[in-house]
């Protein structure tokens, strides 16, 4: 085991709640996500993100450690894939990444050290828009899966969590944690881009989503949908009910 920094090495890896494969997936690290090691059991690292600080276990095959000149170096050139998909080569055969993974801001095929590991990249990726309900609406479909943080399985709060990261806004994992950032807002002041968050009958934070215009709601719930929002809460126009009852709205931008 080398350093206490690592950075994951594949498209998308699990980290689960216990050391083990038939733990839960709590979330996932998309390709060159920063982690630092916290323990170790066999082939197992208890690793804590350096974005936002969630901490899980991952198996160590999927992650290759990085000293803290390497890790310096990566943080410093590293951008957002705003592409569904994005072809790499690598030396042991070409990798898949998806949108949403960590790419350094090189020119196509161009080689990239991070560590001791060489990646081409074979294209230029697409400039990320400067619109958060474009960048939301790119979501749009993605089926939701607990723990999820891509297209092909998403969760509420990674879903909030990733459109912001690409607008260099750092929300933390969890929707009960997002809700205690930002600053309150009324209903009637709403804007596209605010948090609405929900919660249950116990009081507790469960679901989170993003304002768009006109008083729609998008948000990952069987899928990402769209979804109108009023002082009650989220109405799902297709089963004629109200999905989530609204607790709270935060902004985060000036």
């Amino acid at each position: 085991m080398k350093g206490l920094f690592w950075y994951c090495g594949v498209s998308i890896a699990p980290v689960r709640s216990e050391p083990k494969d038939s733990a839960e997936m709590i979330t996932q690290l998309l390709f060159g996500e920063i982690v630092e090691l916290m323990d170790t059991d066999k082939q197992w690292r208890k690793v804590k993100s350096y974005s936002d600080q969630y901490e899980g276990w991952i198996d160590e095959k999927l992650i290759h450690p990085l000293t803290e000149k390497e890790l310096k170096k990566w943080m410093d050139k590293q951008t957002l894939l705003f592409d569904s998909q994005f072809r790499i080569n690598t030396k042991a055969g070409d990798i898949l990444l998806t949108k949403g993974c960590f790419i350094p801001g090189v020119e196509a095929k161009a080689p990239v050290h991070i560590g001791n590991e060489e990646y081409i990249f074979t294209e230029s990726p697409s400039t990320v828009p400067n619109d958060i309900q474009t960048i939301a609406k790119s979501y749009l479909n993605a089926p939701y899966l607990w723990g999820g943080k891509t297209l092909f399985g998403i969760d509420c709060s990674s879903f909030t969590q990733l459109v912001f990261r690409f607008l260099s806004i750092s929300l933390p994992r969890d929707a009960y944690q997002q809700a205690e950032d930002g600053a309150e807002i009324q209903l009637e002041d709403a804007q596209p881009g605010d948090l609405a968050f929900f919660d249950n009958e116990g009081g507790k934070i469960i679901h989170v989503g993003i304002l768009l215009d006109n008083q729609k709601i998008i948000h990952a719930h069987g899928q990402v949908r769209i979804d109108k929002l009023d002082s009650e809460g989220i109405y799902n126009t297709e089963r004629a009910y109200y999905s989530h009852k609204l607790c709270l709205l935060k902004r985060y931008f000036n």
